[in-house]
């Protein structure tokens, strides 16, 4: 309990201080905090905060604090967060439970009954979200409803049972602080699912071991098709491997071959289908009649077949008359289980190669792209200005990977941290999806912007993996200084939307988001021979006064817009991520004050220091790849030489090239094209399976 009581003192702090630094109340933080850290670990979707408290039909209290929609599973998802904010941890009793639960369940209810739409004003978030139960939500597979809390469960609460909402089943969901304690400390950042596979099947899924290797397990496995489908309707996108997920979410889960051969051919199901790839941490096996079978799975990850899983529970609950349960469909499975420790470092490359004939391509593997390594190199060497009269600069830190600023500090002693605070401030740390929205803003996309942190991020990567095998010297300093810039100009117009007097709450996020879009559209609607000038933000790590009055005057401008009566669709969030939403703000003209038409910069100039950087950034590769051909040594050059020769696999030209790479220990050393064409001929004999 003591670990536990300083695991939520920490919480707290951090909530409090965030609180402090945006000017909000400490709930709205814990919140965003729980959120945060469950759409991590792919348990939330693209959360929305929205408070909602009311009185409904026969004076039921009607109380909620957000809700998001999974896109893949189709289930609205409501979430309620009782926050103590007490010394001590209070109990969650069941009571307690109910009460929250029902609370949220009354507005699902009362939204479908029409009851909302008529006595809540129409300007509530609330009201917009009721109209979208009606009517786009009215037929979800599921509801699911989440309590959010500083509090610690009650151990009496064991199971809460599920219900219906008319037709239509409901889940419940407790996250007390022990269980966001348990999520911190996960190696994964999940929260592990152990599948009894007894639940669902009376033998097991047989399997065959196919081989090991120290640092992981493989099973080739025949998995009935109804046990997958059920495991599926049970777990859902968890078990989805964060990629795949993504991947169906944005191009669709249902394949209509797979549909077909489910519904007309099922016994050639397994000739016709590729199966399924999976990993886990641990399995467990017991002889069976034939073979061994796997009675018990933990954290199974699908990294590839998500359509051919999807379709298949798709089937069981939609085509219920047609798929006769599934009888005849069994579907190949490899299964790769390897440790918690080294899952960080294996299950991207086994999903990278189980995808490499698939549409889940090398941009939705963008994580691990070289981009991102160059954005976390760049945050850890770069040091933004000293201000507000410190002696030191500080880094505005990347989080390349999940939870890597926490991890960092982890093992770091009191003064150590405390040292690490000081150069890398809570408040200049930013993620992967924080850069792609940053980004997608500035290039005019907000209603992309607005469906949220995975499908945002999916088009930016498709677009910056595009844009890194056209010209990578674009991805240099300048670049990185400009994202910075952005998150200044975001973070300070996000304040004042929070203090203006004409904002009501809701829809914070995507005023700020439209009116930064607006801010660099209009620059180039009324002053195309100027553009805004970074250089400046980043110098003075603030925006100037002028900045902060254009601000507002657009943000109020797209506020009246967003929430305005002819908007196509009731809910604004809705309305925020339709381009036509972005084509009518574009309509609007907000005049650009004369004071901050003078502090714009020329885009001559702008031209000029772009090309400086891209130059600059050539230099540093050409530098680095000399480096890597050096330290790879003349010895190792001469093993690549010969390999290659003996295989066939180089050309002419690339035998030349090793040549010169080997030529090192005579004292001669290759040009920087020489080397980087170099280290192009060592990938190629990687990719030929050269055992480096």
């Amino acid at each position: 309990m003591a670990d536990l009581n300083e695991f939520r003192n920490t919480i707290l702090d951090e909530v409090h201080f965030n609180a402090s630094m945006n000017g909000t109340s400490p709930r709205e933080e814990f919140l965003a905090l729980y959120a945060n850290a469950l759409t991590d670990a792919e348990e939330f979707e693209d959360f929305e905060q929205l408070l909602f408290e009311g009185v409904g039909s026969q004076r039921k209290r009607i109380v909620i604090d957000g809700y998001f929609y999974d896109e893949l599973e189709d289930c609205l998802a409501i979430v309620c967060c009782p926050f103590r904010d007490s010394l001590e941890p209070e109990s969650l009793t069941a009571t307690d439970a109910e009460t929250h639960f029902r609370r949220a369940r009354a507005f699902v209810e009362e939204a479908r009954s029409g009851f909302i739409q008529k006595y809540a004003e129409e300007s509530s978030p609330g009201y917009g979200l009721a109209i979208d139960i009606q009517k786009r939500y009215s037929n979800v597979s599921k509801y699911k409803f989440f309590i959010v809390t500083d509090m610690v469960m009650s151990s009496r609460i064991r199971e809460i049972p599920g219900t219906m909402i008319e037709s239509i089943p409901a889940e419940y969901h407790i996250w007390d602080i022990a269980r966001l304690q348990g999520l911190f400390a996960s190696k994964t950042g999940k929260e592990d699912i152990i599948i009894d596979l007894k639940e669902f099947t009376d033998h097991g899924i047989p399997c065959l071991m196919a081989g090991s290797n120290g640092e992981y397990t493989a099973y080739l496995c025949n998995i009935p098709g109804i046990i997958l489908a059920n495991l599926y309707n049970t777990y859902g996108g968890r078990l989805l491997e964060g990629n795949v997920r993504s991947f169906l979410s944005a191009k669709g889960k249902i394949n209509k071959g797979i549909r077909n051969t489910i519904l007309n051919e099922p016994e050639m199901f397994f000739a016709y289908n590729n199966g399924i790839a999976a990993t886990a941490y641990d399995v467990k096996i017991e002889a069976g009649e034939v073979c061994p079978v796997i009675t018990e799975i933990t954290s199974l990850q699908i990294v590839n077949g998500g359509q051919t899983t999807a379709s298949l529970a798709a089937a069981v609950v939609n085509d219920k008359d047609r798929a006769n349960g599934l009888k005849d469909i069994y579907v190949p499975m490899k299964l790769s289980v390897v440790t918690p420790e080294k899952a960080m470092a294996l299950i991207p490359n086994i999903a990278k190669y189980a995808n490499k004939q698939n549409k889940v391509s090398d941009a939705d593997f963008f994580s691990n792209h070289a981009f991102h390594v160059r954005m976390e190199d760049f945050s850890r060497r770069i040091l933004a200005p000293a201000v507000m009269g410190n002696q030191y600069g500080t880094h505005w830190y990347y989080e390349r990977a999940r939870g890597q600023y926490k991890q960092e500090q982890a093992r770091m002693t009191k003064s150590e941290k405390d040292k690490f605070l000081l150069q890398n401030p809570k408040n200049q740390m930013f993620t992967k999806t924080d850069l792609a929205k940053l980004y997608n803003i500035y290039r005019q996309l907000p209603h992309q912007v607005s469906k949220g942190a995975q499908k945002n991020f999916i088009m930016f990567a498709e677009w910056a993996s595009d844009a890194w095998d056209k010209d990578q010297t674009v991805f240099n300093e300048r670049f990185f200084k400009q994202i910075i810039c952005l998150n200044i100009l975001y973070k300070k117009l996000d304040q004042i939307v929070k203090h203006a007097s004409w904002y009501e709450l809701g829809y914070k996020a995507q005023v700020v988001t439209y009116a930064l879009s607006y801010l660099f559209y209009q620059i180039g609607r009324e002053c195309p021979d100027r553009v805004f000038d970074f250089k400046s933000v980043w110098n003075q790590q603030k925006v100037s006064h002028e900045v902060e009055l254009v601000l507002e005057k657009i943000a109020e401008a797209m506020y009246y817009h967003l929430v305005s009566d002819k908007r196509e669709v009731q809910n604004v969030t809705e309305w925020a991520k339709r381009e036509s939403c972005w084509k009518k703000a574009k309509e609007i003209n907000v005049p650009l004050n004369e004071s901050f038409v003078q502090e714009l910069a020329y885009a001559a100039d702008e031209h000029e220091e772009k090309k400086q950087a891209k130059k600059e950034q050539r230099q540093e590769n050409s530098a680095s790849a000399m480096i890597q051909v050096a330290e790879y040594g003349a010895d190792n050059w001469k093993k690549v030489l010969a390999w290659g020769i003996s295989n066939r696999v180089f050309t002419p030209q690339d035998i030349s090239f090793l040549k010169a790479a080997v030529a090192i220990e005579s004292g001669k050393f290759p040009s920087e094209k020489q080397c980087s064409r170099i280290l192009q001929v060592l990938e190629k004999a990687r990719e030929e399976s050269y055992p480096d």
